[in-house]
């Protein structure tokens, strides 16, 4: 899809046709961590599929520094809503220039294809464009946890839960709230979420907070009960008087703990 000229093509084609709902960005994230002098790109990319069948494939048509394209396939993630689902997954480049990993700045779409049909979201035939060392890109939500997709329990150390939300700078008065229970809602309490300037400097990164696209990071803890083994919770965003909610498509987002 890209540059696509190719795919834009084929669009004319049987068999391939322009996603409405069928998939959609819901971020992307390029951070550039450098590190005693070794620098390495990390990417994250998430979707947003219309389940249309069990068997299908999702990827990241993405374009390499050379010129080429490659598809990076997703993963399914988890449930969404109205029949959709979230499908993830990260992606380093393989190719070394000496002791210094490639990094460049993106440009891809989305491919998914299922029941023998192709279905793009090539951000109305001008594919996303994403700085190297910029942070996230969301497109469309107004503010989105991140999920931890781990079958194990995290360890948390001080009875604290820590965590992070993406919003999108839509006006000068926000904030953003956590709700979150250990016992199941039978009792509840709020957090704040703040923001830190630096927040992508933890990881050696110079992506800036808020960066080019209007998103900034807000970072959380949670203070967990002695012997809490679960935490749920959902993100509150409000700006200027408006709250938008993330509650992981109405599942709330639930994570394991082991605490130290």
């Amino acid at each position: 899809m890209r540059r696509i000229i190719l795919a834009l093509l084929l669009l004319v084609s049987a068999g391939i046709a322009s996603a409405a709902d069928e998939v959609r960005l819901l971020r992307s994230q390029s951070t550039v961590s450098a590190y005693y002098q070794v620098g390495l790109q990390s990417v994250r990319f998430e979707a947003l599929v219309k389940n249309m069948a069990y068997a299908k494939e999702v990827y990241v048509h993405l374009k390499k520094p050379d010129g080429s394209w490659i598809d990076v396939p997703l993963a399914y993630s988890r449930p969404a809503d109205n029949g959709r689902e979230v499908w993830a997954a990260n992606y380093q480049d393989s190719t070394e220039t000496g002791p210094i990993y490639q990094s460049w700045d993106l440009e891809f779409a989305l491919r998914y294809k299922v029941n023998g049909q192709e279905y793009w979201d090539n951000n109305g035939g001008a594919n996303y464009k994403q700085a190297k060392d910029s942070g996230s890109l969301m497109p469309q939500a107004p503010v989105l946890a991140r999920y931890v997709d781990t079958g194990n329990p995290v360890v948390v150390y001080g009875n604290r839960y820590y965590g992070s939300v993406s919003v999108k700078t839509l006006g000068a008065n926000r904030q953003a709230e956590i709700r979150y229970t250990t016992d199941g809602w039978k009792t509840s309490k709020t957090a704040w979420a703040v923001w830190n300037g630096d927040f992508w400097r933890s990881y050696y990164s110079s992506a800036t907070n808020p960066n080019q696209y209007g998103v900034e990071e807000l970072a959380f803890g949670l203070q967990l009960a002695p012997g809490a083994t679960r935490i749920e919770y959902a993100v509150g965003y409000t700006v200027d008087g408006k709250t938008y909610w993330d509650n992981n498509y109405g599942r709330n987002y639930s994570v394991a703990v082991q605490q130290n």
